[in-house]
Order: C-alpha cells, then sequence, then structure tokens
C-alpha cells in the first residue's frame, strides 16, 4: 500500500480510565485501534481525559503515529473533543495538508479503522461532501445487546422525525447517527467548533450530534456511507453490563433532550431538582441503593408522564 494513501487523514478519539471491569475490558481494545491506524500510516490525534494508569500510557505513547491532547483543566466532554478537534486542524496546517479530513471515533471501535472503509470516507469527501455519517450494517446491528439495540433503533427514529420537522421535509436521508463515528472536512468542522460558544448546552453526547442537524440546516452536503464493521467481542461483553445500559438510557434521554425533542425536555425540566439530589447521593454514598437513593429514583419515576 503507498504510505501516502491516508496523509490527508487524522483520526480524532479521546480515552478515559477508571478502575472497574468496563473500562478494564475496554482498554484492551485500544492498542487495536492505535496499531490499525499506525499500520496504514495515519495521523491520530488522542485526547486524554485522565484516570490511565502509568504504565498504560507509556505504552500508548511507544505508537509514533499519536499526538496526545492532555486534559489541563476542568472541561466539558464535548469541550475535550472540540480540543482534540483543534488539534488535529493545526497539524494539517503545519504539515501542508489543504483538504483534511477529521475522522472522530471511539476509541473502542477498532475494526473502523481500515483500510477499506478510510478508501470509501476519502472518495467520498473528495466529492465535496462536507460531513459523512458512517452507517453500521446488519451483521454489526445483530451484534448489539439487547437494550442497546432497543435504544439506539427507537433515537434514531426520533432523530430522522426531528431532523425532517427543522428541514421542513427537504432531508429525508437516513442517518445512522447513533453509531459514534463522525467524518468532516475543514467547513463540516466549523459546526462541532462553534457548538457550545454560549456556554449554555450540557455539552456531553449532544457535541457530537446537534452540529449535524445544523449543518443539515445551513445546506451542507451531508452524506450516509456503509462501513465494513463488526464490534469487538470484548466491546459486546463490556456493553453487556448493567453499568453500560444505564449509560445508554442517560445518552438516550439527554441526547434527543439536546435535539429538541419536547418529551424528553419536559421531563428534564420537571425531574431538575430529583436528577441533581439523587446526583448528590450518589456523589456521596457510589450507590443508589440505600433509602434515601431510592426514594430519590422513585421521585424521578414519578416525573416518568411521557407517552
Amino acid at each position: 500500500m503507498d504510505e501516502n494513501k491516508f496523509k490527508n487523514i487524522i483520526v480524532v478519539t479521546g480515552v478515559f480510565y477508571a478502575d472497574n471491569e468496563m473500562y478494564r475490558s475496554r482498554s484492551k481494545i485500544w492498542p487495536k485501534t492505535f496499531a490499525n491506524a499506525e499500520k496504514l500510516g495515519v495521523k491520530m490525534v488522542v485526547r486524554n481525559d485522565g484516570g490511565l494508569p502509568s504504565d498504560m500510557l507509556q505504552d500508548f505513547q511507544k505508537f509514533k503515529n499519536i499526538t496526545f491532547v492532555n486534559k489541563e483543566k476542568p472541561n466539558t466532554l464535548g469541550g475535550g473533543r472540540r480540543d482534540a478537534f483543534q488539534k488535529a486542524l493545526e497539524i494539517a496546517n503545519i504539515e501542508n495538508i489543504d483538504n483534511p479530513v477529521i475522522v472522530w471515533t471511539e476509541v473502542e471501535k477498532d475494526d473502523f479503522i481500515n483500510e477499506t472503509n478510510l478508501s470509501r470516507l476519502q472518495e467520498e469527501m473528495n466529492k465535496g461532501t462536507n460531513i459523512i455519517i458512517p452507517e453500521r450494517g446488519e451483521k454489526a446491528w445483530n451484534q448489539l445487546p439487547e437494550v442497546q439495540c432497543f435504544l439506539e433503533q427507537r433515537a434514531e427514529g426520533k432523530f430522522q422525525q426531528i431532523l425532517e420537522n427543522e428541514t421542513h421535509g427537504t432531508f429525508n436521508k437516513k442517518l445512522d447517527i447513533w453509531f459514534g463515528p463522525k467524518v468532516f472536512n475543514k467547513e463540516g468542522a466549523k459546526y462541532f467548533l462553534e457548538y457550545n460558544k454560549e456556554g449554555d448546552k450540557t455539552d456531553l453526547w449532544d457535541s457530537l450530534m446537534v452540529p449535524v442537524v445544523e449543518a443539515i440546516k445551513k445546506g451542507e452536503k451531508v452524506e450516509s456511507i456503509g462501513m465494513d464493521f463488526l464490534y469487538d467481542k470484548g466491546l459486546i461483553e463490556s456493553d453487556s453490563s448493567k453499568e453500560a445500559s444505564i449509560k445508554r438510557i442517560e445518552q438516550y434521554t439527554q441526547i434527543l433532550a439536546a435535539l429538541g425533542d419536547k418529551d424528553w425536555q419536559k421531563f428534564f425540566e420537571n425531574a431538575k431538582d430529583e436528577i441533581v439530589k439523587a446526583k448528590e447521593i450518589f456523589n456521596e454514598k457510589k450507590t443508589l441503593d440505600n433509602p434515601e437513593g431510592t426514594e430519590a429514583k422513585k421521585n424521578i419515576v414519578n416525573k416518568w408522564n411521557l407517552k
């Protein structure tokens, strides 16, 4: 393979580690993603959001294709991603890459970084596309735990409804928005970099979703491209845990509220005080399995008046 084939591509991702079973399992996949990119001669920007044991970080730093962006001050999840996107564009400028292709992916999706996928993405970008939403195939969907599959399919249905409403029916392409990876050029990057400029957003997972809607509303070229992809067995196992399922539900509700889903906006407004109290109890006791936590959860559920 031509070692300069993917010289315009910069893969961006982030790592965070906590000493629990989910992260112990996921962290075993991360070097596979780094190695896949290194083998293809692809530059990477990795946002280090903390928690990495020193020996793990030292192992990752052995990959010569990686530039690390360290967390130097408190920041939101979305803000940390924007720091990494900005670093990728700086690298492109330093290396005189006129048309950089920025590929955001979760670090656990090692199979996403392969020659076939990157070639497809690069070819589509050469057609003048500003943002690409990679799409999973049926085999990947069939790998997912039941809860994750249900939530993501339901969420994507709601996303399509929101998108059709926001564009008055002029955009009817199906986007696998919940898959995770997003790909964009300099023009597309503006929408991600400018998100939360007023500091009034939750700025978590919404930071990768809402900018896509804004770009479509502004008339940017946004396309869906099918990917050659399967999940790592270790990722599927970690995503089958109770902890992962709770996180999926949190993502589902937070993203849809940020996208403008009126039902979830109403829920968060109604249950705001109860959610804050539950978080305070959890932060103090590291669990909600106690009388105070049980009461807090009950009060949240009592606000659950959605259809």
